[in-house]
């Protein structure tokens, strides 16, 4: 019988591992077997741990409703373990023999403190794995009726509107600093100045001109972006060439990170309702991020991720008891559009600032760690 650290080495998501840190990594792992029928974990029940899947299938189960089956290998948790205070979203059930490796919270704050790869690789995986559902919830919007805009289009400008163009007013004065905007991203408040600095240099300043298309819904996403000033309108096309207006994104907000994560098409039309700046970050230098950086700021984005999908579910599941599926008015077509406004960006009620990563009691007493989170 395989022992955890060979088990472990065989995931394909901790290949790039080295083996010498698998082997300190895997004390921390327990094996549990479930048989055909078993219930693993139940909705509703504090989260106290992640699993890694490594034989067999799971049903998940919301309600008693099967809506989904998980195939080894595979991340069992996702994103749920890395915040405290959290509540299973959905019940499993074995559906044949299975085994799985089961990581608590507190082996995960141990990976954490030691900087171990393991972590890191876990953290990508929910990462992914929080994209694409962010994608399925998408899809399910995809009944929203016409819109009240038109879609916007990106086009070759013309020589008149290039000359327009020219004369436009541009954003007046510099673009803002970054750092500040960076701490107010999810989890970032107490960023080391070390790894702020090493972030910041990740991004690109870039200014912005009234009714620019920033972004296009079904085109390749290949950066992310951060408003530094100015006004962004998040459109979703419907149908047709009409489009509707999902959400308004200010000065702090993030848009289009998702597709750094898992490449994929943009979901939605960003557009620039006023001049002012954005700071932009490529999928290379997103992928080239190292050490305190590369942790906080996966950390940061599976934050958002996560919200994005608690407040955008909840919103569709409000619009579809409502009115049933297909409407196109009344309080369950906005409850749709709010759903989609959400998945675009992270609501600003959602005080994510506040949210509280996976730190030790050392790290809280210690302001001065580098790895300190707020």
């Amino acid at each position: 019988m395989p022992s955890t650290a060979d088990t472990l080495a065989a995931l394909p998501f901790l290949a790039r591992v080295p083996r010498h840190e698998i082997d300190r990594a895997a004390a921390a792992f327990s094996p549990h077997v479930l048989v055909a029928g078993e219930l693993f974990w139940e909705e509703g029940a504090p989260v106290s741990s992640l699993a890694l899947l490594v034989t067999g299938e799971l049903a998940v189960l919301a309600g008693t409703s099967e809506v989904a089956r998980l195939r080894a290998p595979e991340l069992v948790g996702e994103a749920s373990a890395f915040f405290p205070g959290q509540r299973r979203a959905a019940t499993l059930r074995a559906t044949r023999p299975s085994a799985l490796l089961i990581l608590d919270t507190r082996g995960l704050q141990s990976l954490w403190t030691a900087r171990s790869r393991v972590y890191d690789a876990l953290l990508d995986v929910a990462l992914v794995s929080l994209a694409r559902r962010v994608e399925a919830t998408n899809r399910r919007l995809s009944e929203v009726a016409a819109g009240a805009f038109a879609a916007p289009q990106r086009k070759e400008p013309g020589a008149i509107a290039r000359l327009w163009r020219t004369l436009r007013p541009g954003p007046a004065g510099a673009c803002p600093p970054l750092e500040p905007l960076l701490r107010q991203q999810a989890g970032l408040v107490d960023l080391s100045p070390e790894a702020a600095a090493t972030l910041a240099a990740s991004f690109v300043a870039e200014p912005i001109e009234e009714g620019q298309a920033i972004v296009l819904e079904g085109e390749p996403g290949w950066c992310g972006y951060i408003v530094a000033e100015g006004t962004i309108e998040v459109l979703r096309n419907v149908r047709g060439d009409r489009a509707e207006l999902l959400a308004k994104l200010g000065a702090g907000r993030q848009f289009g990170m998702n597709t750094l994560v898992a490449p994929g098409a943009r979901t939605a039309s960003c557009v620039a309702a006023t001049a002012g700046w954005l700071y932009r970050l490529d999928r290379e230098p997103y992928e080239a991020l190292a050490g305190d950086a590369r942790r906080a700021w996966r950390e940061s984005i599976l934050a958002v991720l996560a919200s994005q999908i608690r407040t955008a579910n909840a919103a569709l599941e409000r619009a579809l008891r409502k009115s049933g599926r297909g409407v196109s008015e009344g309080d369950g077509f906005q409850s749709l559009l709010q759903a989609s406004g959400y998945l675009a960006s992270a609501p600003p009620e959602e005080t994510l600032e506040r949210v509280q990563f996976v730190v030790d009691e050392d790290m809280k007493r210690n302001p001065r760690h580098p790895g300190r989170r707020g």
